[in-house]
């Protein structure tokens, strides 16, 4: 019944004071409310795991090396007590063709039978692979996702038994699996693992293990066990296996490990600090109405009340206050986690990562209600509570005490230190986004469309096959109308390059283990750099006659002369590529006959974003099996694939185009963690650096109207206006002073955390700490500085009036 009543009266404050109780309810509901937007993304990328029954027991098994052999993995499974069962899995890029439908790439796998037996997944429609599924020379079946079902054969029942051919090879279709089934990531087409005459040998590693562990084993005793089989195979097989380890690890780190790991970890922290600061604003707030409140509290004491009823009465208040407050806020969560959603959906993110708000969430954000109500209502409620300390300082002139103010003070010197960390951190996060948008790829990507082609190597086995059908492909494809330019490279700027390792004839680059460097390699035709806008800075472009036998040559980028032929002439020197690691490389010398512009080739974002060393050579003397076509049209893009795709139809109508994507798209792709977790951080601070700046002038004004009387005495004694400004900032500036440095400290340490995911900048970057350091302490100082000239400007007969 006393805890009604408390509710009660909690409802009548808040009714009695509704400028203070919105207040308070918005600065609780921006806290509250990035916790809750952060927590439900770290809770589906981090917590849940794959959707399968127990998915905790779900491991991911490879070599120190990357995948497995399959022999090995057969022993593995043969040897291992640790697991209720293991499987196997390779990626599978697979062309469908049949005669009712355009040829299409989609992202197959090849599986073991056992695979979705271990995952605890059954199909939907049909049957699972069986046992004989993956014995040589059995029927070729295959299973079909949910979504290519539907999207491919109208969610026909009649699919079971259908016929397709994948990669030339034609299949069965004997099951379709559940929706949302992509296993092992974004998956549309699973055929059986079978033994051919590849996985025959030991050496050939290209088997990822996908286990299930048993109930009595720990991850740590199945790494342990998994460790002992690979030495025991290692002694048994040291030709092929010498120091090779098995490596166990959870499934879900699989995809949400490393960098991306640490920035959803820090955004947490970011968000907490962001919530602490906001507690404090509210405990300041209520600090400063325990004063007003001292009267209510000495009587209620003087009639009975025990200290404990008071400071019940006071938290029932601060938690009612916090789930107004955190209903606001999950509302906000609500809208933040569909943005988040919506920027990353084209980012190939795991496919069981699902930003939902579920019990978890639910549980969250009950427990930071609950927990955000007692940090910021605990101390007023003790403050409010010591009733003949209220008596004694509740006079005048009293401040709402000593301890009060102290209270106070640490709350606002810790808001400025929590602020200048996430200010900090989000400033190095928008220079790392700056750095990518700024950073110049090298061509002009205005119109410019590439799409990829892989002609199946059963088809076309040897090199000059796919040199043929390069060739009817660009002459049907020249004949478009509306396509300006038309180009084939290996590789499309910003979309990466073969490695090979490289030699210099008459030096030695060998590094102490007899190691070649390694550079990037992009075939192209010789209209490439027409194509892309860019043109040779010395010596000549490609010509259709090189590249053959006995006339090999090569073009290099600025970079490579660099580092390679720094202040010498390069042309007309001669390097060999090759895939060795060592010295004894062999294969053609290439005539350097060209240096050009820098490209970027590499495609994925690094900590230093440069061109890399690249060597081009001609595509007809290194006629590679997947290429890019590089269009630049004044066509609609839509058209202008269909035309793409309808030529290829005649050339050969089972290879199809894929990757189909501009330059710019590429890109912003590329770019994106920085783009979008930049946001969020830049988000955070702003919020935070609003709340601070909000609290410190609040705490400040208050001080002021406190002090009314103070400064009429003062001003009545002589005390001119300079004098009442110094004494208002003096307070101030010792609060901004120690935050800014604390702040500063811990920055420091915690910018290292972000060292992973930053990009072209340094964790302790000179210059963002300075301006961040420079902008907060302006901000603050002018928070400061308005209840400071407010003070200056009062007329002392009315100050002295003030009660």
């Amino acid at each position: 019944m006393g805890l009604f009543q408390d509710v009660r009266f909690g409802l009548r404050m808040m009714a009695k004071n509704p400028g203070f109780t919105l207040v308070a309810a918005l600065t609780l509901a921006l806290g509250i409310g990035v916790n809750s937007t952060v927590f439900t993304l770290v809770n589906a990328a981090l917590i849940n795991g794959l959707p399968f029954p127990d998915p905790h027991e779900i491991m991911y098994i490879r070599s120190n090396r990357g995948p497995v052999s399959y022999l090995d993995y057969l022993d593995f499974r043969e040897q291992s007590r640790s697991f209720k069962g293991i499987a196997g899995f390779a990626t599978l890029n697979a062309d469908l063709s049949d005669q009712d439908y355009a040829a299409e790439r989609v992202s197959g796998a090849f599986v073991t039978a056992n695979t979705f037996s271990v995952l605890r997944q059954k199909p939907l429609l049909g049957r699972d692979f069986i046992s004989e599924d993956e014995k040589t020379g059995a029927d070729p079946v295959a299973l079909v996702s949910h979504y290519l079902w539907q999207s491919r054969y109208n969610g026909s029942a009649e699919v079971l038994g259908r016929t397709i051919r994948v990669n030339l090879q034609t299949y069965t279709i004997v099951g379709v699996m559940p929706q949302g089934e992509e296993f092992p990531q974004a998956t549309r087409l699973w055929v059986p693992l079978i033994q051919d005459e590849t996985r025959r040998k030991r050496d050939q590693r290209n088997v990822d293990l996908v286990a299930r562990l048993t109930d009595a084993t720990t991850l740590e005793q199945a790494q342990a066990e998994m460790k002992t089989i690979a030495g025991r195979l290692a002694q048994n097989y040291p030709d092929t296996n010498k120091d090779i380890d098995a490596v166990v690890n959870s499934f879900t780190t699989r995809l949400t490990g490393g960098p991306i790991r640490v920035v959803f970890l820090s955004l947490q922290g970011a968000v907490a600090f962001v919530l602490l600061i906001a507690c404090a604003n509210v405990a300041n707030l209520l600090l400063s109405r325990a004063v007003r409140r001292t009267r209510e509290t000495s009587i209620r004491a003087a009639l009975g009340a025990s200290r404990w009823r008071i400071v019940r009465q006071c938290l029932v208040e601060s938690l009612m206050l916090s789930f107004i407050g955190g209903i606001a806020g999950i509302g906000m969560a609500a809208l933040g986690v569909r943005w988040f959603d919506a920027a990353v959906a084209e980012t190939g993110k795991p496919y069981w990562i699902i930003f939902e708000m579920d019990y978890r969430v639910l549980a969250f954000f009950v427990s930071i209600c609950v927990a955000s109500g007692i940090l910021f209502g605990l101390a007023p409620a003790l403050q409010i509570s010591r009733t003949n300390e209220n008596l004694k300082e509740g006079g005048r002139s009293g401040g709402g005490g000593r301890r009060a103010r102290r209270t106070t003070n640490v709350l606002l010197v810790a808001e400025i230190g929590l602020t200048i960390i996430l200010l900090v951190g989000a400033g190095l996060m928008i220079r790392s986004f700056l750095n990518t948008q700024r950073f110049e790829i090298g061509v002009d990507t205005r119109d410019l469309m590439t799409v990829q082609v892989q002609p199946p190597a059963a088809r076309y086995p040897k090199p000059e096959d796919r040199l043929r059908f390069q060739e009817r492909l660009m002459e049907r494809l020249r004949a478009i109308p509306g396509i300006d330019r038309l180009t084939i490279a290996s590789h499309a700027p910003a979309g990466g390059a073969q490695g090979k390792t490289l030699s210099v004839a008459g030096r030695n680059l060998a590094d102490s283990n007899n190691r070649l460097p390694n550079v990037g390699r992009v075939a192209v035709l010789p209209e490439y750099f027409q194509t892309m806008g860019l043109s040779v800075r010395r010596g000549r472009d490609f010509s259709v006659a090189d590249g053959r036998p006995g006339g090999e040559v090569a073009i290099v980028n600025e970079p490579f002369v660099t580092r390679y032929f720094s202040g010498e002439d390069v042309i007309g020197k001669q390097i060999r590529l090759s895939d060795s690691e060592r010295e004894d490389a062999n294969g053609p010398w290439l005539t350097i006959v060209a240096v050009s512009p820098p490209v970027l080739q590499q495609g994925g974002p690094t900590n230093e974003l440069r061109v890399q060393p690249t060597v081009y050579v001609p595509f007809r003397q290194e006629p590679t099996i997947a290429f890019t076509v590089l269009a630049r049209s004044r066509l609609s893009q839509d058209k202008l694939i269909a035309s793409l795709r309808e030529e290829l139809r005649i050339v050969d109508a089972d290879i199809p185009l894929y990757n189909i994507r501009t330059i710019d798209a590429i890109l912003y792709q590329r770019n994106w963690p920085a783009r979008v977790f930049g946001t969020l951080f830049a988000s955070f601070a702003i919020i935070a650096l609003v709340l601070s700046s909000v609290g410190i002038y609040a705490v400040t004004a208050y001080g002021v109207g406190q002090r009314t009387q103070e400064i009429g005495v003062r001003m009545a004694l002589g005390a001119g206006q300079r004098d009442i400004m110094w004494l208002v900032l003096r307070q101030g500036l010792r609060r901004i002073v120690i935050g800014v440095v604390l702040g500063l400290l811990a920055a420091w340490g915690l910018a290292r955390v972000l060292r992973s995911v930053l990009i072209g900048v340094s964790p302790d970057d000179p210059f963002t700490f300075v301006s961040i350091t420079v902008l907060l302490t302006s901000i603050t100082l002018a928070a400061c500085l308005i209840p400071a000239r407010r003070a200056m400007h009062l007329d002392p007969v009315h100050a002295l009036r003030t009660e």
